[in-house]
Parts: structure tokens; C-alpha cells; sequence
């Protein structure tokens, strides 16, 4: 008697054990796995695999896969995005019909011995582009001095420092800056450029608190103790052209204005200026005192969540350059959004930019989070599953019981 009180107990026991652990289980694998800050290899592999498998629906319809394949890569040569048309060269085997996406496989070796993955897709694909789109893919990549034709020539001449006034034309006239990658990507001027603007402001000019603020910190960057992984300068230089060029977003806007009211508010921050540049003295004297002015109102402490942002930029930057950046933060939103597109862009490379250039905003709708389970989630599902054997254990042997149990024969008398 005492023996059937004892397995009833821990038969309930189970039935209100099994619930909890599972919903538990559950919630630790997938609900709180959300965008982390730095994307989990579970994440890259989940969204790297989405990413291919939007270019594969982007072609399951049309008739000529490669014909629309290379149609795209031309387009991609004409607008001058090389990132993009190396991305579709590098998407061909989820883009062409499967006969030709098994020759470019077993072509890459072949066509590029010593090269990675990517290097001997993209020469595999080369040898599928009609003759006149090929010519103009590699001629593109050659130095200016050797191209010889204006309109597929890609400047690679190191870009200057420049003001404010003349940054979007440099940005955006052509993507030669994609091809500097980070080092070479500058749009914050000088000091004395921050002078010029200062005073416009202070004069009635509207809307340029923001720019003022991101570029003194991306001039003030070395004098700052950031984390290594955190370079303001660069960050600062592509959050600059894109609020020159309108490519901002109002959400995303608002949230980098919360970060800079943190690190520089602005009521003092217009004192200082105003104060700095009473004196009418030469200009190197007023750009030091302007300096000086904004170190003074700078909050260091308070520049955490800056950094967190500049973080995920410098990393879409890293992925992508600096002209593809651009395109991705045009779409986001949120936090949220800045981590989804640096995922895609670390997951994608240039396939994301060409992704980009044919969905828009739905790119960052490939971003995955992945399931990554941890010690902890493994523990669990031990716990679950010996709760569920238990739960077993005891159904067979009640049922043992009662085959044995001498008041069964009544039951069907």
C-alpha cells in the first residue's frame, strides 16, 4: 500500500515537473536568443545559409538563369559597385540551373589553383559571363594607368581629408572608397572646418548639432581611452556622410542623438563654443580653443553606449566597406537593426551587397539567430529527458501492478 502511495506521488510529481522543465527548455533556447552584441557561430552559419537561399529564389522563376545572372552582374559593373557584382559572381552556384552550377564547382580549382573558396568561385564564374560582361569585370580591377576605358575605370587614389561642404560629393560621386577599405575613409575635415560650421550654427543655422558632435568625436578619438576593437574615427566619418547624404534613418538618428547628448550635451557644449569664438583672433588659435572646448564638456564615462554602436559599425565597415556601410545603415532602424546588419554583412561579405542591391531593407530579414546550445541549455535537456524516462519508469510499472492486481477479474465479470 505504502509502495503505490509512494509511486503515485512521484507520478504527479512528474506530471507537474515535465511541464516546467519543458517551457524552461524552451525559453533558454529560443526565446532569450536574441541579436547578442557579437554574433555567435550558430548565427553566422544560420544567416549565411538564408542568404543563399534568397538568391536561389531570386532566380527559381526565370527561364535563362544565366542570362538574368549575368544581366545582374552588368548592372552591378555599370553602377560601378564592383562589391556587388563580385557578390553575384560569388552567388552563381545557388543562381544558375544546377548543370551549370556543377560545372562552376568542379571549374574553381582549375580556374584559380591556389586561391580560397571564394577566390576559385569567383574565377569559376568569370568563365560563364559573356565575353563582353568578363572583359569588364576585369578591367575594372586593374590599377587606372592599365584600364584604359573611362567607363569602367575605378579611382584608387588615397582620399584626403575634407570639410564638410564638399564630403557627400567625395562619398558618393563614385564607390572608389569602397576600394580603400577603412584606413582610407575620412570625411571629418579639420578643426578649422569645425570652426566654419560652428559659427554657422551659432548663427542660426539649423540642424547641425548632430554633425558638430559626431565630428569632434571623431577628431577628439585619439585623444580618448576607447577599447581597442573601437575605432570613433572611422564610425564618426560614415555616420557624418550618411546624415549629410539623408541616410539616416529618424529611429536610428534619435538613438545616436541619445548616445551624443550623453557623451556631449549640448547646453553647455553651446556655451563653450559661443565663448571659444568670441575673441576675434587668427583661426588656428579659435580651432584650439574650440577644442578645448569640447574636451571640457565631454563626458568619458558616459560614452559606453557609443562605443557599443561604433563597435557594430567598425565591423559592417570590416565586412563590408565603406560604401556598402553606407547602404546597410540606411536601413536601420533600432539597435536591433545595427546588430542584424552587421550579422548579415559578417555572414554575407559581398554577397550581402549584392542581396542589398536587390531587396533593400528586406536584407536584414535574413539575419538568424541560430541555436547555439550552451552547458546550461545541454544540462536541461538531460533533466528533461530523465524526468520523461521517469515519468515512463513509472507508467509500466503501474501498469505491471495492475495486471497483477488480484481485483482485475472483477472488472470484466
Amino acid at each position: 500500500m505504502s509502495s503505490g502511495w509512494f509511486q503515485s506521488a512521484i507520478f504527479n510529481a512528474m506530471l507537474i515537473l515535465l511541464p516546467v522543465l519543458s517551457a524552461n527548455v524552451v525559453s533558454g533556447i529560443f526565446a532569450t536568443r536574441d541579436f547578442p552584441q557579437t554574433p555567435r557561430p550558430a548565427a553566422l552559419e544560420a544567416t549565411r545559409t538564408e542568404i543563399k537561399a534568397r538568391f536561389a529564389s531570386l532566380a527559381s522563376s526565370v527561364e535563362d538563369r544565366r542570362d538574368y545572372w549575368a544581366s545582374l552582374v552588368a548592372l552591378q559593373l555599370r553602377e560601378r559597385n564592383m562589391p556587388a557584382a563580385r557578390g553575384f559572381l560569388l552567388a552563381a552556384t545557388e543562381m544558375l540551373d544546377p548543370r551549370d552550377r556543377e560545372a562552376v564547382t568542379q571549374a574553381g580549382p582549375q580556374a584559380v589553383p591556389f586561391g580560397t573558396e571564394d577566390e576559385q568561385l569567383v574565377g569559376a564564374a568569370l568563365l560563364f559571363l559573356p565575353n563582353d560582361v568578363r572583359v569588364r569585370y576585369e578591367t575594372a580591377l586593374l590599377p587606372p594607368s592599365l584600364a584604359g576605358d573611362s567607363e569602367t575605370e575605378i579611382e584608387t587614389q588615397p582620399v584626403a581629408e575634407t570639410s564638410s561642404d564638399t564630403s557627400d560629393a567625395m562619398v558618393f560621386s563614385s564607390n572608389r572608397v569602397s576600394q580603400l577599405g577603412p584606413a582610407g575613409f575620412s570625411v571629418l575635415g579639420s578643426y578649422e572646418d569645425l570652426v566654419r560650421n560652428t559659427r554657422d550654427w551659432l548663427a542660426g543655422e539649423p540642424d547641425e548639432a548632430f554633425a558638430l558632435r559626431i565630428t569632434a568625436l571623431g577628431l577628439m578619438a585619439e585623444d580618448l581611452d576607447a577599447p581597442a576593437n573601437v575605432d570613433l574615427r572611422e564610425a564618426a566619418s560614415l555616420l557624418k556622410a550618411a546624415d549629410r547624404a539623408r541616410r539616416l534613418s529618424p529611429g536610428f538618428r534619435e538613438h545616436l542623438s541619445a548616445d551624443l547628448e550623453l557623451a556631449l550635451p549640448l547646453s553647455p557644449l553651446r556655451a563653450r563654443m559661443a565663448d571659444s569664438l568670441a575673441e576675434m583672433v587668427p583661426l588656428p588659435e579659435q580651432a584650439e580653443a574650440l577644442h578645448i572646448a569640447f574636451q571640457e564638456t565631454l563626458q568619458e564615462d558616459s560614452l559606453g553606449p557609443l562605443y557599443a554602436d561604433t563597435i557594430q559599425i567598425n565591423e559592417i565597415v570590416d565586412a563590408t566597406g565603406p560604401v556598402a556601410a553606407l547602404a546597410m545603415l540606411e536601413h536601420v532602424d533600432s539597435i536591433i537593426d545595427l546588430r542584424r546588419a552587421r550579422l548579415v554583412a559578417e555572414a554575407g561579405g559581398d554577397r550581402s551587397i549584392a542581396l542589398e542591391a536587390m531587396i533593400g531593407r528586406q536584407v536584414l530579414n535574413t539575419a538568424r539567430t541560430g541555436v547555439d546550445l550552451t552547458r546550461q541549455d545541454v544540462l536541461e535537456i538531460m533533466g528533461l529527458a530523465a524526468a520523461a524516462m521517469a515519468l515512463f519508469w513509472m507508467v509500466m510499472l503501474s501498469m505491471q501492478r495492475y495486471m497483477r492486481s488480484p481485483i482485475r477479474p472483477l472488472l470484466y465479470e
